[in-house]
C-alpha cells in the first residue's frame, strides 16, 4: 500500500546521512549563518581528522565530521547546512561514496551544494569538483503513481578510494512551508558507521522556543545568545558505531536523537486541514446521483449495508493516484473531480466515503496517521504524517477503514500502524487523537489442513485445505483478487504442489474465493496427487516431509547459532519481529498401508516470552497425525533476554527432520 499524502524528499546521500529530517518546503531563502565549523577548512584541517584503519578493523568507513546547522524561523522558513567528512577504509564503500543523490521541491526549496573534496591522506587534493552532475524531475511510478513537484540532483564524484577522505557540504533552503510554522528535523547523534564528531546546531530567534525530543544522547546541550538569535548545540564525540541486530526494538536506549518541531497543538493542526478540506465535502448533483444508485444497486437495506457500498466503490473502483504538487500534496480533491477522472489518492478516497456517508446521516470523518511509522505525540506536526483514512462513529467508538486497502474489510485496518498515533479531524475542525487498535494474536490465524493417503507403490492422492484470519489474510485475499484464468490456476496449481512434494506433482480442483468481497470466507482448497513419493532404503521407505511439513525448525536452528556469534547484545527485543503476531497451525493427517508402521519424530513444546512451538506426532492404526502450532506475540523486551531466545530456537531446532521412516507390514 503506498504513502498518499504527499511525500516530500528531502537530501539523501547513501546510506551516510547521520540525520533523518522529515519534509519541508520553499519559496524566498533565508542565508544559512554558518559557525566555523561549516566553513571550508584548509585540507591539512581536514586530514588531521583522519583515524588510524587499524583500530577500525571490518569498518567501511568512518565518519569523522558530521555537522549540521539548521537555522528555523517561527513561520517555518529557513536553511539546513550539513557537512560531512568520510574517511574511507574498504573497498566496500567506494562505490556507495562515489554515486551521491538528492531531492528537493523545485517550487518552495533550493539546494546547494557549496563544495565536494576528495583528499589523500598527505592532504593533496584529488578532486575539488563534481565529475558529472545532472538534475531531473523524479517520475511518477506506474504502479500506485505519485507525482509530485521534487527535482532530482545526481553526482558522481571521482578519485574516491580507499584511504581517501571526501569532505562534502550541501544547504537545502526553505521558503514557504507547506503549513505556516510548521518543520520537523531528526538529527541521528550515531549511526552504523563510527563517528569521531557529531554536532547539531539549533540557530532560532530569541523567544521563540521550538518542541525538542532527546533520547539517549551522551551530553547535554548548550545554549549561547547573540544578535537577537539563540544557538542549542549538541556535541557527541568518539562513537563506536551501531551493530545491525536481528529483531531490534524501535524503542531502545542505543540510538541517540534529538528531534525538533514547531510549538503548538494537534488541534492547531486538525483546524488546518479542515480549512483545506471543508469546502471538498460538497458532493455536485451527479455525484450525489452515482452514490444513490450504487447504494440502490448493492441492494443495501442497513446502514452497515450503505457503509460497505460506499466503501466498495471508493477502494475498489477509484484507483489510486496521487497529484501532489503544491498544496495538493494535502489538499484533497473534491469528490466531483476525482469521479470525472475515476482516480485519486488516499486524502481524495478518503474524503468521497467521507461525503458520502454523510450525506447518509451517518457521521463520518478523516483520520491522518503515518504509513508505517509511530508518530510522537508531544510533537504536533504535518510533516509526521503521510497517509489519510476515515473513521465512522459508532456510538461512542470509531470504526476505521483504510480506503487504499481494497482488498481489506471495512472494520479492519493494516497491521503496519495498528497501536500507532492517529488524529480524527471532527466536523468542527478540532483534533481527536487516537491510538488505532490492535488485532488480538489469536484472531490472526493461518491453518492448514492436509489429509494424504499413500499406498504401498508410493501414489499419493491428498487434499489440502487453508484458512487465513485477520491480518493474515490479506496475502490471501490479494491474491484472489482478480478470477483465476486458465494460465494462473496453472501456474498456482504448479506452486501449490511443490509446496506438499519435492518430486512431481499435480494439483487440480482449485476453490478459491473472491478476494474483493469482503465478507467472503477467507478459504482455499485443493486436491493433490504424486507418484513415488517413497524412498526404499533396505526393509524401510522413506517418505520426504516438504519444507511446509517439517516447519521452521533449520531456519531457527540457524538463527540461533547466528546470534550466538554476535557480540553483546545492546538493541530491546521487539518480540514481533521474532515471530508474528498470530497463530499457525498446520493438522497433518497422513494415511498409511494397512499394518505399516511410522518411526515418529520426536514431539517438542517450547514456550518462552516471544511465543509457544508445539509439534505432536501420533499414530492410530494406520492415521500419522502431526499436529504443529506456533503462537507468536507483542512487546519489547531487554537485550538480556536473548540468551532465552537462543535457547527456545535451539529447542525448536532439534525439531527437523527430513524424512519419515515408514515400515511395511511384515508377512505373518
Amino acid at each position: 500500500m503506498p504513502p498518499l499524502i504527499a511525500r516530500v524528499l528531502v537530501p539523501a546521500s547513501a546510506a551516510l546521512i547521520a540525520w533523518a529530517p522529515l519534509p519541508l518546503s520553499a519559496q524566498q531563502a533565508v542565508p544559512p549563518q554558518a559557525p566555523s565549523l561549516l566553513a571550508a577548512a584548509a585540507s591539512d584541517s581536514i586530514v588531521r581528522l583522519a583515524v588510524d584503519p587499524a583500530k577500525f578493523k571490518g569498518k567501511p568507513l568512518v565518519l569523522l565530521l558530521d555537522e549540521g546547522v539548521y537555522r528555523v524561523e517561527p513561520d517555518g522558513r529557513g536553511a539546513r547546512r550539513t557537512r560531512q567528512v568520510i574517511q574511507v577504509l574498504d573497498a566496500s564503500a567506494v562505490r556507495g561514496l562515489s554515486e551521491r543523490a538528492y531531492s528537493y521541491a523545485k517550487t518552495h526549496q533550493t539546494l546547494t551544494v557549496q563544495w565536494v573534496r576528495v583528499l589523500k591522506p598527505n592532504g593533496e587534493v584529488v578532486s575539488d569538483k563534481v565529475s558529472q552532475e545532472q538534475e531531473s524531475d523524479v517520475p511518477a511510478a506506474m504502479s500506485n503513481p505519485i507525482y509530485q513537484d521534487q527535482r532530482l540532483k545526481r553526482l558522481s564524484l571521482s578519485g574516491i578510494a580507499v584511504g581517501t577522505i571526501l569532505d562534502i557540504a550541501w544547504t537545502l533552503e526553505e521558503a514557504a512551508p507547506s503549513r505556516l510554522g510548521d518543520f520537523f528535523f531528526r538529527w541521528n547523534a550515531n549511526n552504523t558507521s563510527p563517528i569521531v564528531q557529531s554536532r547539531f546546531v539549533l540557530d532560532v530567534p530569541v523567544g521563540f522556543t521550538p518542541r525538542i525530543a532527546e533520547h539517549n544522547l551522551t551530553s547535554r546541550r548548550t545554549e549561547t545568545v547573540a544578535g537577537g538569535r539563540r544557538l542549542i548545540t549538541w556535541a557527541i564525540h568518539d562513537e563506536p558505531g551501531l551493530l545491525l541486530e536481528p529483531f531490534a526494538a524501535d524503542s531502545n536506549d542505543a540510538v541517540m536523537t534529538v528531534t525538533i518541531a514547531p510549538p503548538g497543538s494537534w488541534n492547531e493542526l486538525a483546524h488546518w486541514y479542515d480549512t483545506l478540506a471543508r469546502d471538498r465535502y460538497a458532493l455536485t448533483a451527479p455525484v450525489a446521483q452515482r452514490i444513490d444508485s450504487l447504494v440502490r444497486a448493492s441492494g443495501a437495506r442497513t446502514r452497515i449495508d450503505t457503509i460497505r457500498a460506499v466503501r466498495r466503490w471508493a477502494a475498489q473502483d477509484v484507483r489510486y493516484v496521487s497529484v501532489a504538487l503544491g498544496i495538493g500534496g494535502y489538499q484533497p480533491r473534491t469528490p466531483a473531480e476525482v469521479l470525472t477522472t475515476g482516480f485519486g489518492d488516499c486524502k481524495d478516497k478518503a474524503t468521497l466515503f467521507v461525503a458520502a456517508l454523510r450525506r447518509y446521516g451517518i457521521p463520518a470523518s478523516p483520520v491522518l496517521l503515518a504509513l508505517g511509522g509511530r508518530p510522537d505525540r508531544l510533537l504536533p506536526s504535518i510533516y509526521q504524517f503521510n497517509h489519510a483514512i476515515a473513521a465512522v462513529r459508532e456510538g461512542k467508538d470509531w470504526t476505521y477503514t483504510d480506503l487504499t486497502a481494497d482488498v481489506i474489510p471495512y472494520g479492519v485496518i493494516p497491521d503496519a500502524y495498528q497501536g500507532a498515533l492517529g488524529i480524527i479531524v471532527n466536523p468542527d475542525g478540532s483534533a481527536q487523537e487516537i491510538t488505532f487498535p490492535v488485532t488480538a494474536v489469536d484472531e490472526n490465524i493461518n491453518t492448514q489442513r492436509l489429509s494424504l493417503a499413500v499406498d504401498t507403490s508410493g501414489h499419493a492422492v491428498g487434499h489440502m485445505t487453508e484458512e487465513s484470519l485477520g491480518v493474515l489474510s490479506y496475502p490471501m485475499r490479494a491474491a484472489f483478487a482478480s478470477p483465476l484464468d486458465s494460465a494462473r490456476r496453472a501456474a498456482l496449481g504448479k506452486a501449490l504442489a511443490q509446496r506438499i512434494f519435492a518430486a512431481d506433482a499435480t494439483v487440480d480442483s482449485i476453490v478459491a474465493f473472491d478476494g474483493r468481497d469482503e465478507r467472503a470466507h477467507t478459504q482455499m482448497s485443493y486436491r493433490i496427487v504424486a507418484d513415488a513419493t517413497l524412498k526404499p532404503v533396505g526393509d524401510v521407505r522413506l517418505f520426504t516431509l516438504s519444507p511446509t511439513i517439517r516447519g521452521p525448525a533449520r531456519a531457527f536452528r540457524n538463527l540461533a547459532r547466528d546470534l550466538e556469534s554476535r557480540p553483546k547484545r545492546m538493541f530491546p527485543i521487539d518480540a514481533a519481529q521474532l515471530l508474528t503476531p498470530s497463530v499457525a497451525v498446520l493438522d497433518l493427517h497422513l494415511t498409511l498401508p494397512d499394518g505399516w508402521k511410522a518411526d515418529l519424530p520426536k514431539n517438542v513444546t517450547a514456550t518462552t516470552f516471544f511465543g509457544r512451538y508445539e509439534s505432536t506426532w501420533t499414530q492410530v492404526g494406520s492415521d500419522v497425525h502431526l499436529m504443529r502450532r506456533i503462537t507468536g506475540a507483542r512487546g519489547y523486551f531487554p537485550s538480556t533476554r536473548i540468551v532465552e531466545v537462543i535457547a527456545w530456537l535451539k529447542t525448536v531446532g532439534t525439531d527437523d527432520y527430513e524424512f519419515l521412516s515408514l515400515h511395511p507390514r511384515t508377512s505373518p
